[in-house]
C-alpha cells in the first residue's frame, strides 16, 4: 500500500510541476514566519533550534520532517509519513494548515526530499523557497547554495546571510 501511495504522490508532484510554469520569487520585506521541511527529525530539530537562537519567538516556525511510520504510542506532531496522504496522492486534513498557510519563506535544510515533502513544498503558496543545492531540489527551490561544510548550522548561517544580502541589494 505504501508503494502505491508514494507513486500516486509522485504523480501529483509531477502534475504540480507541469502546472507551475515560470515563477517569480517574492522576497519578504521582513521575515515573520518560516516553513521548515526536512528529510529527517535531526535536520528539522537542529534547524529549528538554530532559527530560534537567531530570531527567538519573533518568528513563527512551522513545518514537517519525514518519518517512516512506526508503532508509536505518541506520534510526532511534526512528522509526516505515507499515513498523511490518500491512496490517490492527495494530503489528508492533518496537513491542511501547512498547505494553506502563506509563509514568508520555506527553508529546506536537506539535500534529498522524498515525494511527500516535495508535495508539501509545491502545495504551499509561499513566494520564496530556499535550501541547499542538489539537482533533485533545483525545480522546487528559488534560492540554493552549495553546502560548504558538514556543519548544518554553519550552512544555514551562510544561507541566511546570503538571503539578507539579496534583500539589501533589492
Amino acid at each position: 500500500m505504501k508503494w502505491l501511495k508514494k507513486k500516486m504522490v509522485q504523480k501529483q508532484v509531477d502534475a504540480k510541476l507541469k502546472k507551475l510554469g515560470k515563477r517569480t520569487a517574492q522576497l519578504p520585506e521582513q521575515i515573520k514566519s518560516i516553513g521548515l521541511l526536512a528529510a529527517s527529525e535531526t535536520d528539522f530539530e537542529q534547524t529549528k533550534e538554530y532559527l530560534r537562537n537567531l530570531w527567538g519567538y519573533k518568528v513563527s516556525i512551522s513545518g514537517f520532517f519525514f518519518e517512516e511510520e512506526k508503532n508509536q504510542s505518541v506520534p510526532q506532531v511534526s512528522a509526516v509519513s505515507a499515513h498523511h496522504f490518500t491512496i490517490l496522492g492527495g494530503h489528508k486534513s492533518h496537513l491542511d494548515a501547512f498547505v494553506n498557510e502563506k509563509l514568508d519563506i520555506i527553508l529546506v535544510p536537506s539535500l534529498h526530499l522524498n515525494p511527500y515533502l516535495r508535495y508539501l513544498l509545491l502545495s504551499n503558496p509561499t513566494g520564496f523557497k530556499l535550501g541547499f543545492y542538489s539537482e533533485e531540489n533545483s525545480p522546487f527551490l528559488d534560492l540554493m547554495l552549495a553546502q560548504d561544510s558538514d556543519d548544518l548550522n554553519e550552512n544555514i548561517q551562510h544561507l541566511i546571510n546570503y538571503l539578507n544580502k539579496i534583500k539589501e541589494a533589492c
